[in-house]
């Protein structure tokens, strides 16, 4: 039986992930390399063994000490598999080859903070001589409709540039909703936050748009803000990217970023500011997807904050009360799989996310239809 290691990487940190190759893929393995550039960097595996490092300057040499780590302990793999965020128009999980590469290269200028450190890593693991595979987070999101997915600019623009809405965070969108029924919004709420519209297992709309800044608020991403605003700052000098991508969302009100720091200091009011901002934001995306399906039959809560912290869920959903949203308090401080109570009318549900066992199953399903084809 074939093994298949799963490299995601996030904006300061690295996931990775060891299944066997079936289709219904076992874990094997997993870990992470934390606080990538930091002064301090770690890795931890199985969530039990740790390794502290001085420094891992950048995600090639995070990738090169996971990989030296597997060594040491006679962990082999046949294929290896990434997350990559911006795919553009590619619909499915492809092999790796020169046209994909140059697509991902292509979508850096759309997911800075994403798409190069992705690429660097699948650059670094070419000298393993192994197949490569990608599963696209914008995927997902490929047949969106067009009324959600088409800014009102003018058309032509539009074709020339490839500028509509792609969506991203759709592995795990699309993980923690695919065995519900009915119309289901699910919030993936973490440094990274965005949140879908889902119709039959499709989604209709989703909040982040032709880049991962668009929608609610986040760790150090404005989210949705007035246009003019940018114009503005743009014509006063300032580094707007900068600006929108780094030092703002929670950032913004203090140098805490971190959800549990956060709460622990939300008596703070600039902190607290930042908190209320971003359960509002999230409130009205949940009400206007509500609108857009005409009616919702699941809430799912997934990603760092959304299955960990129960006081956000509790605030989102007792504001969400009108919809006969009803939730156990003690189902919600346990961060149980389902918190709402039987007679509510909307099913609220916490999900674990796992991107990486999707991606396991997508390339078992291409490998066996090449075979078997």
């Amino acid at each position: 039986m074939k093994n298949i290691l799963i490299f995601n990487a996030g904006s300061s940190s690295l996931k990775f992930a060891l299944f066997s190759l079936s289709k219904n893929p076992i874990k094997l393995l997993f870990g992470k390399c934390d606080r990538i550039s930091h002064k301090k960097s770690q890795i931890v595996i199985n969530n039990y063994e740790k390794v502290i490092y001085k420094k891992i300057p950048n995600f090639k040499k995070a990738t090169q000490n996971i990989l030296e780590l597997l060594n040491t302990k006679n962990i082999h793999f046949d294929l290896i598999a990434h997350r990559v965020v911006h795919g553009g128009n590619i619909k499915k999980t492809s092999l790796i080859n020169k046209k994909i590469i140059k697509i991902i290269q292509k979508n850096i200028q759309f997911a800075p903070l994403h798409n190069p450190q992705e690429l660097e890593i699948i650059n670094y693991c070419k000298k393993l001589k192994k197949p490569q595979y990608v599963m696209f987070d914008t995927s997902f999101y490929s047949n969106l409709p067009l009324i959600s997915s088409t800014y009102p600019i003018p058309i032509e623009l539009s074709k020339k540039l490839n500028l509509k809405k792609y969506g991203f965070h759709g592995i795990s969108h699309k993980f923690v909703s695919q065995n519900l029924k009915g119309k289901t919004i699910s919030c993936h709420l973490g440094n990274g936050a965005s949140i879908t519209a889902i119709k039959n297992n499709k989604p209709i709309d989703t909040s982040m748009g032709l880049t991962p800044l668009e929608g609610i608020m986040m760790a150090t991403r404005a989210g949705d803000l007035d246009p003019g605003l940018i114009i503005f700052l743009e014509k006063k000098g300032y580094d707007v990217n900068k600006i929108l991508n780094h030092k703002s969302g929670f950032k913004a009100f203090s140098n805490i970023t971190d959800i549990r720091e956060i709460i622990a200091h939300q008596k703070n009011p600039k902190i607290k500011l930042g908190l209320d901002i971003f359960i509002y934001k999230i409130i009205k995306y949940i009400g206007a997807y509500t609108a857009a399906l005409n009616g919702l039959d699941n809430l799912v809560f997934t990603g760092g904050i959304g299955e960990n912290i129960p006081q956000i869920r509790k605030r989102i959903c007792d504001n969400l009360s009108f919809l006969g949203i009803k939730i156990d308090k003690t189902k919600n401080n346990k961060n149980s799989e389902i918190i709402s109570l039987k007679n509510s009318k909307i099913k609220v549900f916490i999900k674990k996310t796992n991107e990486e066992e999707l991606i396991a199953k997508e390339v078992y399903n291409i490998i066996w239809k090449t075979k078997y084809q």
